[in-house]
């Protein structure tokens, strides 16, 4: 598949909006084993409008094992962008999903990691922050993890996030 660009990934974004199927399509490629289709497909759902977040909602289970289980770092970025456009405290009110545990597992592992991408360190502790906002003790736990990172050691960027976060806590 040929690299392709902005122009045409607004453009698929458009038509998905419309069409359930191409939506569906969008969904599958990410899953399947062609990488770059997959970073595309994700690419172009990052693209989506907000007022589309339920059809990106109802794939949550599969988008957080995509994102904690591909060796891929485009992949996983994108993957963390989507899934950090949603509402997570609405989601985990009655009882919370082990996929969920697994994420904040992979999210406090992530945030921290000096050799992770600053945009997945970044995604990582927007969505440690969101997934814990309903449980006082995981929101001191992620305190103290962000307290441990060496700011020095940070891009601009993530110490911003992580500044933010530390902030509002």
């Amino acid at each position: 598949m040929a690299a392709i660009h902005i122009d045409e990934i607004k453009a698929i974004a458009q038509r998905a909006h419309n069409d359930a199927a191409l939506r569906e399509s969008l969904f599958a490629d990410m899953q399947g084993k062609e990488r770059e289709a997959a970073v595309q497909a994700a690419w172009a759902l990052t693209h989506l409008p907000k007022t589309d977040n339920q059809h990106i909602d109802a794939h949550r289970e599969a988008l957080v094992n995509i994102a904690i289980n591909t060796p891929d770092v485009s992949l996983r970025r994108i993957t963390l962008t989507l899934l950090e456009r949603l509402d997570w405290q609405a989601s985990c009110a009655d009882e919370t999903p082990e996929y969920y545990v697994a994420l904040l597992d992979f999210c406090f592992e992530h945030l921290s990691l000096p050799d992770e991408t600053y945009g997945v360190r970044s995604l990582c502790m927007k969505l440690a922050y969101k997934i814990s906002l309903p449980f006082p003790e995981l929101l001191d736990e992620l305190r103290q993890s962000l307290l441990l990172i060496e700011p020095s050691d940070l891009g601009a960027g993530v110490r911003c996030t992580r500044n933010k976060i530390l902030k509002s806590l």
